[in-house]
């Protein structure tokens, strides 16, 4: 479709409507929640000048998002990954260089030898460790926020599940779980490769789950408590006796998907903050994504 006309209204779809709503109520000072208002206005018939003044924005930043979403839908209101370079997640970089990599010196890492490590100071690394209650003496002990029954040490990831409303990390534990998955682990590539994009419904990713993991205690995390309440989410676990709870606000979900990936893969040091990495940039890539450890 060509981009709006100034003080026209223009048909979105249903689907977009719903997505754009749920966008535009976070923080409208800047990135996806402003894009999503500044189409669900001009949407209306509001002029670039009105949309601007009432959104404390521009009119070149009206006409830039109006002209995306003409061009690309809702996807292309998304925050795009420089080519070549993956989002910066500050936090997990640390915590995962502080569990998967050996210090230069010693046996276990202080917050100044990652400080330098990493190129941050002393103080965010130190802080970094509080927010996620990990003890750098004490590896095996750490649990992922939101996941207190399950030790990391001990568990690998079945699957991940996000779209514009459902986010779904999937774990299983113990020896028999990480037997299962030990002669089919896929490459370690980049974003093209991780995750795939089916299955796209929650409905079938849940499906799938029972079928790859049959009879497997499963430890699921949420990205809302929308989500845990969701009829088919609360049936499944239900039925074959899974944990759901619900991931806090902080650290994002996003950032516990990409330590969950990094601590329970078959490869350590970077390449552990490697895969995170690429997690995150798929999962910023994409609306719909789902990936299996077996694929």
């Amino acid at each position: 479709m060509g981009q709006p006309a100034q003080g026209r209204s223009f048909a979105i779809s249903p689907e977009d409507r719903e997505i754009l709503v749920r966008l535009s109520r976070g923080h409208r000072r800047g990135g996806e929640p402003l894009r999503a208002a500044i189409v669900l206005a001009a949407a209306a018939g509001l002029s670039y000048a009105e949309t601007a003044r009432r959104l404390a924005t521009t009119r070149p930043t009206v006409a830039t998002w109006l002209r995306r979403y003409a061009e690309e839908g809702v996807p292309g209101l998304r925050d795009r990954v420089r080519p070549g370079r993956r989002p910066r997640v500050q936090d997990a970089d640390v915590v995962l260089r502080t569990l998967t990599a050996v210090p230069p010196a010693g046996d276990t890492w202080s917050s100044r030898a990652l400080g330098v490590d990493l190129g941050l100071s002393n103080g965010t690394v130190a802080r970094v460790w509080r927010r996620w209650g990990l003890r750098p003496a004490e590896p095996a002990a750490f649990r992922l926020p939101g996941l207190p029954d399950l030790a990391l040490a001990d568990a690998y990831l079945v699957g991940l599940h996000c779209d514009y409303r459902d986010c779904l990390l999937v774990l299983a534990a113990g020896a028999g779980a990480a037997d299962a998955g030990a002669d089919c682990v896929p490459p370690i590539g980049g974003p093209d490769d991780l995750p795939s994009a089916s299955p796209s419904a929650l409905a079938d990713f849940l499906a799938m789950v029972t079928e790859r993991r049959p009879g497997v205690r499963l430890h699921v995390l949420v990205g809302g408590e929308e989500t845990g309440r969701r009829p088919a989410v609360r049936a499944w676990a239900a039925r074959h006796g899974h944990l759901v709870r619900v991931a806090p606000p902080e650290p994002t979900w996003t950032e516990l998907a990409a330590v969950a990936a990094g601590l329970t893969a078959p490869v350590g040091g970077r390449a552990a903050a490697d895969l995170g990495g690429t997690l995150v940039t798929a999962l910023h890539a994409a609306w719909r994504t789902a990936w299996f450890r077996d694929l």
